[in-house]
């Protein structure tokens, strides 16, 4: 009799054991929609790598031959502000504009630098023909010119002494964080300085005389990572980085998380240091220990599935993953 009571016991916890760890079990069909997205993405985005380097081999070429570029520049287009600020004044269609703060280190250095540099128009306005994706291109140097394109307001879109090497759109490139001098991708998403919201750059040193000038880099706005890759209305998908911050959003996923809305960020006034993703969005310090546990998961144990129970609503919700090879960031599904 004890030996059929044991028999019993152990039936009903081998039942239990095997119930629990059911929902865990997934075929890797259920991946096909999240393998797509970073396919998508990652064939989107890796053109960009040649695309760059290219670009920055033409640049350096610049600055082998400055004197005789600097004397085919337009040099009456070229103003200063009542604020010392030199600016190309009413960029024509095709035609980048430019920017020197009040902080150059060599204001007669950076006069040639802007004629000699006029020469990137052309070829920034070829690289966002033939990559639509790329909202902005420019080239920041360490005397402190911005060339931008497309055109925009600087005179009110920048400070006057503003140091654009203090963004990590250019000390990302140095020789310190960058010593194989080659592309970059930042993947620390930053507010532009140019007031276009969320950013991810790629970016490129450029060095004459083993002395680094400046970066080059192309821009993508979050809103068009949103919009090109994760615009499924009935679907909830959500693009983190490695240290869990979460990059963009369906505002279904957000809701899920019970985070704040995921608003992008735009400036109605200029600013003057790097600004990050804020610690509301960051998915290792969310107020949930369900969604702290599933983002551990993810980037510590690499695991890319897990079943999440939402206190709040009493749901459950499968949580798939994916890592990208591109970038270190990871795309996220969650389905009811």
């Amino acid at each position: 009799m004890k030996y059929s009571f044991f028999i019993v016991i152990c039936v009903l916890l081998a039942f239990s054991f095997s119930c629990e760890e059911e929902p865990m079990r997934i075929n890797q069909s259920e991946f096909i929609e999240l393998d797509s997205i970073v396919s998508v993405m990652e064939s989107d985005l890796a053109p960009l790598e040649d695309e760059i380097a290219t670009l920055a081999s033409y640049t350096e070429s610049l600055f082998d031959h400055k004197a005789e570029l600097a004397e085919k520049a337009n040099k009456d287009l070229y103003k200063v502000s009542k604020d010392g600020v030199i600016f190309r004044e009413m960029p024509q269609e095709g035609e980048s504009s430019v920017f020197v703060s009040t902080t150059t280190p060599n204001r007669d250095g950076v006069y040639h630098q802007v004629y000699y540099t006029e020469a990137l128009d052309s070829a920034f306005s070829k690289i966002q023909s033939v990559s639509p994706f790329v909202s902005q291109v420019y080239l920041n140097t360490r005397l402190q010119m911005c060339r931008i394109y497309p055109a925009l307001d600087v005179l009110n879109v920048f400070d006057s002494d503003l140091d654009l090497t203090s963004f990590n759109f250019y000390y990302m490139a140095d020789e310190v964080r960058n010593p194989e001098k080659k592309s970059r991708w930042v993947e620390d998403i930053y507010v532009d300085p140019a007031g276009r919201g969320w950013i991810l750059s790629l970016i490129h040193p450029i060095y004459h005389n083993e002395e680094l000038e400046g970066v080059i880099g192309l821009d993508i706005t979050v809103n068009d990572i949103i919009n090109r890759f994760l615009s499924y209305k009935d679907r909830k998908f959500l693009l983190i980085d490695g240290s869990g911050n979460i990059v963009a959003g369906t505002s279904a996923a957000i809701e899920v998380l019970n985070l704040p809305p995921l608003k992008n960020h735009t400036y109605v006034q200029t600013i003057n240091a790097d600004n990050f993703r804020k610690e509301d969005y960051n998915l290792f310090k969310s107020k949930s220990k369900e969604v702290r546990k599933m983002v551990a998961k993810f980037l510590l144990e690499k695991d890319n599935n897990y079943i999440m129970n939402d206190n709040y609503s009493s749901k459950q919700y499968q949580v798939l993953c994916r890592q990208m090879n591109l970038l270190n960031w990871y795309v996220l599904e969650i389905k009811d």
